[in-house]
């Protein structure tokens, strides 16, 4: 578990006052992908308010991963972005704005999945205190009969995508792909393939390197479900066909794969190394799921 008091000791101190207390209005934050969000906290001013004293954290923390990410920092007043992960570079900011009312607004532009987790919320002001808030990211809405694939990867050099049935057709024409530049240099590439829900078939994607002539493919069964069906069978079957998922790529060190039955999601990152197939994903330990709802 996170020990805000503990970790931050090397960046700041923390007196104690019991009046010094951070309130959260909104616990849960439910956002779209790609869309923007802004989450809050609140602490005592009790007048005018001393920039140079304030200091504010934003983290996250996902589910099944060890070490928090630096979302937004602020010290004695100053923006602290050498700590920020890369990740959030150019898409979180606080706004500085309201901090003189005592309102520590994060704000996270083009929601990824990768966004969802745990955040905490800490404020040292003369005193010190932190909460935690939720974020959940759902897909896009698009027309209940659809479904959506949606593949993704980060690494290098820049590799294409390519989408095909379980009968080797093509279905790349169909299919959405975009690429942005990370501050390292990397390519984070996003394919986005909408199908109807009576096409019953397993689904591939591709991410083929043309300079190294290697590919790294994904394998989707299709999973269509009554209004019966609970979610713990929809898991099962959702994971227990989305099998024979290869690893080639040295360079591209991280993998995201989403099941989502529009408007909800199941979100799967793979933890494995590049030397051979990983383990069917029904198969993976509990704590590598990092989140899931509903198919």
């Amino acid at each position: 578990c996170l020990k805000p008091g503990h970790r931050k000791q090397h960046l700041f101190s923390f007196p104690t006052l019991a009046l010094f207390t951070v309130e959260v209005p909104q616990q849960l934050y439910v956002a779209e992908y790609g869309s923007n969000v802004t989450m809050e906290c609140r602490f005592p001013v009790n007048g005018s308010l001393n920039l140079g004293l304030l200091s504010v954290v934003w983290e996250q923390k996902r589910q099944g991963q060890l070490e928090s990410r630096d979302v937004y920092t602020l010290r004695n007043g100053e923006t602290l972005l050498s700590s920020q992960h890369r990740d959030y570079m150019g898409r979180a900011a606080l706004l500085h704005n309201e901090l003189k009312l005592g309102r520590a607004i994060l704000q996270i532009t083009s929601v990824k999945i990768t966004d969802a987790g745990s955040y905490l919320c800490l404020i040292d002001y003369q005193g010190a205190d932190y909460k935690y808030i939720t974020l959940e990211v759902k897909g896009q809405k698009w027309n209940e009969d659809k479904l959506a694939f949606i593949c993704q990867s980060e690494g290098f050099p820049l590799a294409e995508v390519f989408w095909q049935n379980e009968k080797n057709f093509s279905l790349s024409g169909s299919a959405n792909t975009t690429y942005t530049l990370t501050a390292d240099g990397l390519y984070n590439v996003t394919s986005i393939l909408i199908i109807s829900q009576n096409m019953n078939e397993n689904y591939s994607c591709v991410f083929w390197n043309k300079e190294l002539n290697e590919n790294t493919s994904f394998i989707y069964f299709a999973c269509f479900l009554s209004h019966n069906f609970t979610f713990p069978v929809c898991l099962f079957v959702c994971f227990l066909f989305v099998c024979s998922v290869l690893f080639f790529f040295d360079s591209f060190n991280e993998y995201t794969v989403w099941w989502t039955k529009v408007p909800d999601l199941i979100y799967h990152r793979h933890v494995c190394d590049s030397t051979g197939p990983s383990l069917c994903i029904n198969n993976l330990p509990k704590d590598k799921i990092i989140h899931e709802l509903p198919c």
